[in-house]
């Protein structure tokens, strides 16, 4: 049943209707309370509903059930980035990198940081080693994710 429940879920979030995404991933952790990947696409969900504080909460909790996952490492980053939180931000972003040094959403949003902190060489860089990362895998996104960097008060 709650298998149905999170493909009822991932199809709403796919077609943008980030409510009823939220409200059914919410139903998934409701019938099991330790499924991470239930957290971390909620918080998703609530990222791109522009609730930072819940994306962070979401992913915060997926990091507790488990915290080997790269992705929800870059995406609280990119919440906490939205919301000015640049320390706690760069310490996701490195620890992504930590896990998996070939995630190359992880070293654009470190770079986004340096950026923002006015170290343009280390922003370069991170840049740098990104572009090369995609292009041995042949991408040319961000990892599908669709999260990074957007503006949430747009």
């Amino acid at each position: 049943m709650s298998e149905l429940l999170f493909d009822k879920a991932k199809v709403a979030f796919v077609e943008g209707k980030f409510d009823e995404a939220v409200q059914a991933f919410g139903e998934v952790i409701a019938k099991d309370p330790t499924n991470p990947l239930a957290y971390y696409s909620r918080g998703v969900a609530r990222f791109n509903q522009k609730d930072l504080a819940g994306a962070i909460e979401d992913c915060t909790a997926s990091i507790r059930l488990a915290e080997n996952n790269e992705r929800v490492y870059c995406s609280r980053g990119a919440a906490y980035l939205a919301l000015g939180r640049t320390e706690e931000a760069l310490s996701d972003f490195n620890k992504a990198i930590e896990l998996n040094e070939f995630y190359p959403t992880a070293y654009f949003g470190r770079a986004e940081i340096f950026t923002r902190l006015g170290e343009k060489e280390q922003a370069r860089m991170d840049i740098e080693v990104a572009t090369k990362i995609q292009r041995k895998r042949g991408q040319s996104h961000l990892e599908g994710q669709g999260i990074m960097f957007q503006d949430p008060n747009a």
